[in-house]
């Protein structure tokens, strides 16, 4: 790793982005690695109880690409509504097959938020399941469908073995070049639109972020440098397509490189995922604090036989948590790492010492405490002063800047919102962050999580914390308090805890100030509600916590 005038970590990212693997189209490295040893086991999918092999997973792929292509000519962008399955795992490689975009809905949203995604998109089509149709419509009977709905099964049945089975006889004797060139594969994408990812709205209503072949390409070979997945790892599979890790790692790292993967439609359904875990000999499961508390809670290491890591990310983790699961799991290190949608999404990860690394990555795999990791290789990363865009040097406090390949180019028809957040290439992440001169993350917080309260940055989080300490809160498996704010005319802002449980306010200011808060940092206001909102991804609803605040 270099160093540039001691402001600005540069992870090789002129070499990185000069690779010419880069431009390839997501669709033929694919077919290139697929082609191989395609008996090998791709997917096991446990939901559908179904293990899929390459060459299987390929012919079905070149199946649906021809379908595609024949019924939905005039439509650049298709809308898919399928959760972590083999079906949505061959038909975003068949939408690209297809020379076409892919939209991943979140049928989780309300449909307010939906429709508003369907309508700034504009597909006019979705295939997806009936049986997910029919749950999403039992909880949100106005979901905004499109009046043209597909359902996968039934396309499926229409291809039938007979459009099916040529192609595999085809896929199992001919190499992947000629395969990609008798099928008419594009073999280049670069910067042409490959898939369109909805932020997950927890601010506000979310942004549609255009990711590119590049932009997801780079993400999948950053991951495959760091070693954390080689072909002998079996991903646990359990985070919707929608969410930008499910698409690019269980979709593109798993088809490019060969990982198999273990799917599970919901990682709600603890159960199920256990089971799974179980069944299908996981070795690596990348989820979010909220759903892995779910799995310590209610798992025991004989659910686990196999599993070596989990890579905790999205939200922060709960002080003690890491602790606490590697007590209950001596064998599967917890990790932590970093991503956004808008850079596709890894950015960073902590690592466990000894990995195999890549060309890209020569010095030693490590973990630093209370970081998020180093900065992935091809990447440029910065700290900014959030009032005065100043570069600050290492070990400052400000907003996380990145630039590499995986940065995407903006969000969908929003010039406004893109002007705020890429500057002359760089990504403004809104993340509040500190570097050191190892390329170590360590994440403080979004800056709209924090009040500016006489003067002092207050940090939501930070309060969330210490009340979950103080009330014995932390075995709970969702969130049951929330800080946000309103206006307050003597100081600016005022902080208010929503709550889910009763609380006992001069109770609370008084522990609060023995476990040493600042008087600054203790709740002005509680508002009693029935749950914290949160969204389908595991995060808190930011958008409906500061709605209900004010």
């Amino acid at each position: 790793m270099k160093v540039i005038n001691s402001d600005t970590v540069d992870s090789g990212f002129d070499e990185f982005s000069s690779l010419d693997f880069l431009n390839v189209n997501l669709a033929y490295a694919a077919v290139l690695n697929l082609s191989k040893d395609t008996k090998k086991e791709l997917i096991y999918d446990f939901s559908l109880n179904r293990r899929l092999d390459r060459g299987t997973a390929l012919a079905v792929a070149l199946a649906l690409k021809e379908y595609l292509q024949k019924n939905f000519a005039g439509e650049e962008r298709i809308g898919i509504a399928l959760p972590s399955c083999f079906p949505g795992v061959v038909l975003n490689l068949a939408v690209q097959m297809a020379g076409k975009s892919s939209v991943n809905l979140n049928f989780t949203m309300g449909s307010d938020a939906a429709g508003t995604c369907v309508k700034k998109s504009g597909i006019v089509s979705i295939i997806g399941s009936r049986k997910v149709r029919e749950k999403v419509d039992a909880h949100t009977p106005d979901f905004p469908w499109p009046e043209r709905f597909y359902d996968i099964g039934d396309i499926l049945k229409e291809i039938g073995k007979a459009g099916i089975l040529p192609k595999l006889l085809a896929v199992r004797l001919l190499p992947g070049k000629l395969l990609a060139k008798y099928y008419g594969i594009p073999e280049r994408g670069g910067e042409k639109e490959a898939s369109i990812i909805f932020t997950s709205g927890s601010e506000g209503s979310s942004k549609a972020a255009v990711l590119t072949h590049r932009n997801l390409m780079s993400n999948a070979m950053q991951m495959w440098q760091i070693g954390i997945l080689r072909e002998t790892s079996v991903l646990h599979a359990n985070l919707p397509l929608f969410h930008s890790f499910g698409q690019t790692i269980q979709v593109w790292l798993c088809c490019i490189f060969g990982v198999r993967s273990v799917a599970v439609q919901s990682p709600l359904e603890v159960q199920a995922n256990l089971q799974a875990c179980r069944k299908g000999g996981s070795t690596i499961m990348i989820s979010t604090p909220t759903f892995l508390r779910s799995y310590y809670k209610k798992g025991s290491p004989e659910d686990f036989p196999k599993l070596e890591y989990v890579i905790g990310g999205a939200e922060k983790t709960p002080d003690g948590f890491i602790e606490a699961w590697e007590e209950k799991f001596p064998k599967i290190k917890y990790l932590e790492g970093y991503g956004l949608t808008e850079a596709s999404p890894v950015v960073c990860v902590n690592l466990p010492s000894g990995l195999k690394r890549e060309k890209f990555c020569p010095q030693p795999s490590a973990t630093k405490k209370n970081s998020v990791g180093e900065i992935f290789p091809g990447m440029l990363a910065r700290l900014t002063d959030p009032d005065s865009g100043e570069v600050l040097p290492f070990n400052s406090v400000g907003i996380l800047n990145l630039k590499g390949p995986n940065i995407f180019k903006g969000y969908l028809n929003q010039p406004e919102e893109n002007a705020k957040r890429l500057r002359d290439g760089w990504l403004l992440t809104g993340d509040l962050a500190s570097l050191d001169d190892d390329g170590f993350v360590y994440i403080k917080g979004r800056l709209s999580r924090f009040s500016k309260i006489g003067g002092e940055m207050v940090p939501h989080a930070g309060v969330e914390d210490s009340i979950v300490k103080v009330l014995g809160l932390q075995d709970s498996e969702v969130p049951l308090i929330a800080i946000g704010s309103r206006v307050d005319e003597a100081k600016g802002e005022a902080l208010v805890l929503l709550s889910a449980v009763d609380i006992d306010m001069p109770k609370l200011r008084r522990l609060l100030t023995e476990a040493g808060l600042p008087n600054l940092w203790i709740p002005k206001h509680v508002v009693k509600v029935d749950s914290i909102p949160i969204l389908g991804s595991g995060k808190m609803n930011l958008g409906a916590i500061h709605r209900l605040c004010k």
